[in-house]
């Protein structure tokens, strides 16, 4: 298993630029330098779509690049994605070419993401010509020869590529499991690892000159480290972009029975626009490829390596899920007595599916209150309430720098606690922080709490003794249930220090000490009521 070298000289116009590659089980793992290009002038811009790695990748990108950052390219590329060439849009874009440069387009999109990738692009061209666009990647990429930044950067991505390997080998083939269960397999499937791709993922399937299906996940691997906690968000990732390859064309063939339906968008149309699924084919999409994906996970790892939930999912907006989750468990049963494949199985799993129109109210149900867990506060418009550091001390180095992150990964609104008592914060999601009894904002609150700190013991599932403790915790948002609230307090305010920097979110709440140790974790019961341990 060898990596594929880069050349070392600087290319001429038409020289292409070979990827970094390696093969585990029936997945490629691949640095791809036509992702690595769209990312490089993505980060240089100031996109949304990327975000600068902690391990000086996009330091690299900055220096290396300096002299070029007045490039004719970056102009176009923002009039381009003012105008919707961006998430995966654009990946694929990048990825129809043969190589770097860009000049020949070898792959088509699959048949049902022709006509709505065509549209897109129709409304991408009233920022300008996308064949002008590529011409300035081509000169862009010649004169400030990105061929020689890839491999000035080829030890740290081959890296990078071996830890994604070392993580795969700790379980059996993630591809062989998913193709057994859908019962039948693409012609490739590739995992393209970009550095910068941090809070996003994209998969899709191109078509090439020789009709062969070529299945991409695109996206980071944001931990290289070798628990098992890292092989479960790898895994979610792969099935759930590859399971687009699978689910999209059957949605799109099955599309006019769905299209019945179309009044189940209704209730949980903000939740979706909030994640860019502005349309009633993208939802259902997504709630098949979300309900498919969790099932892979839970047949692919023991009950006590990880769980999983549909929990999260529907606190997201997919409120239908359980639907196609129970359709699943039957394909299953009628995989094993027939052989019958997914595609095969899927006209019945539609036809349960629209039948919930029927009877909308009882499909709806109370599924729209915020559920948890944790993680799934971070959705749509947040807000972050911290303590007024004119009246509470010691806010400025052990609660700001955590605000700071989330200005920059989640994009974060911020108030202090006595602003935020003024405004009107119910359509947001919310972010607490404070030592207990120092947020004013949510002061107000506390008998929603199920827990309580005292100076030397927590009392949440159990009694904690100690005197540095601190509980993360979500809970409905108080001014409106359908949306969420994250909480993190402790007993005092420099028990606050890196008081979010444990791994955490797949559950409700967290127990920890400023040292990150996890003392207790958990979900809440009682939800559709009064959430309690």
């Amino acid at each position: 298993m060898s990596l594929e070298k880069t050349p070392d000289a600087k290319p001429s116009a038409n020289e292409r630029i070979e990827p970094l590659s390696k093969t585990s089980g029936k997945l490629i793992i691949a640095v791809d330098p036509r992702i690595e290009l769209l990312a490089v002038i993505q980060h240089l811009v100031g996109s949304d779509m990327v975000q600068a790695d902690s391990e000086g990748y996009a330091a690299a990108v900055d220096a290396w690049f300096a002299d070029y950052k007045k490039h004719p390219v970056f102009e176009r590329y923002l009039a381009l994605e003012a105008n919707g060439f961006c998430y995966d849009l654009a990946v694929s874009c990048f990825l129809r070419f043969d190589g770097v440069p860009l000049i020949k387009q070898v792959c088509t999109w699959d048949s049902s993401m022709v006509f709505m990738n065509e549209e897109r692009l129709t409304g991408v061209s009233e920022g300008g010509s996308i064949e002008d666009f590529y011409r300035d990647v081509n000169d862009f990429a010649l004169k400030g020869n990105f061929a020689g930044f890839f491999t000035s950067q080829r030890e740290f991505l081959a890296r990078k590529i071996n830890a994604v390997d070392s993580l795969l080998a700790k379980k059996p083939d993630l591809i062989s499991h998913l193709v057994d269960w859908y019962g039948y397999s693409h012609g490739s499937y590739t995992f393209v690892l970009s550095p910068l791709i941090i809070n996003n993922g994209y998969g899709f399937l191109l078509v090439d000159e020789q009709g062969k299906a070529c299945v991409y996940c695109v996206t980071a691997l944001e931990s290289d480290e070798m628990s098992i906690e890292s092989l479960y968000y790898f895994a979610l990732m792969l099935f759930h972009e590859i399971s687009h390859s699978y689910v999209n064309s059957l949605v799109d063939a099955h599309y006019d029975q769905f299209a019945c339906a179309k009044a189940l968008y209704e209730p949980i149309n903000k939740k979706m626009e909030a994640q860019a699924y502005d349309s009633w084919w993208i939802a259902v999409a997504e709630h098949f490829v979300r309900a498919s994906a969790t099932r892979l996970l839970e047949l692919y790892f023991l009950p006590e390596e990880r769980s999983s939930s549909l929990e999260s999912e529907m606190n997201l907006g997919f409120i239908y899920i359980d639907n196609i989750y129970a359709g699943l468990l039957e394909y299953e049963q009628a995989r094993r007595e027939t052989g019958i494949r997914y595609d095969e199985y899927f006209p019945q799993l539609v036809e349960s599916f629209v039948q919930l129109a029927e009877d909308p109210e009882t499909a709806i149900s109370d599924r729209l209150g915020f559920k948890g867990p944790l993680n799934s506060v971070a959705i749509g418009q947040i807000v972050a309430i911290h303590p007024d550091p004119q009246r509470v001390e010691g806010v400025e180095e052990n609660i700001m720098p955590i605000i700071d992150f989330l200005v920059e990964r989640l994009k974060v609104e911020v108030y202090t606690d006595t602003q935020a008592l003024k405004l009107d914060l119910k359509d947001k999601n919310i972010y607490v922080y404070g030592a207990w009894g120092t947020n004013m904002w949510l002061e107000k609150y506390l008998d929603l709490l199920p827990f309580k700190i005292l100076p030397d013991r927590v009392i949440a599932d159990k009694e904690y003794a100690g005197t540095d403790l601190r509980i993360a915790a979500c809970l409905p948002h108080p001014q409106n249930p359908e949306l969420g609230m994250a909480v993190y307090t402790g007993q005092t305010t420099a028990s606050m220090k890196g008081s979010n920097a444990f791994f955490h979110g797949p559950e409700d709440w967290y127990v920890t000490d400023t040292n990150q140790t996890v003392l207790g974790k958990g979900n809440f019961t009682g939800k559709n009521a009064v959430w309690k341990f």
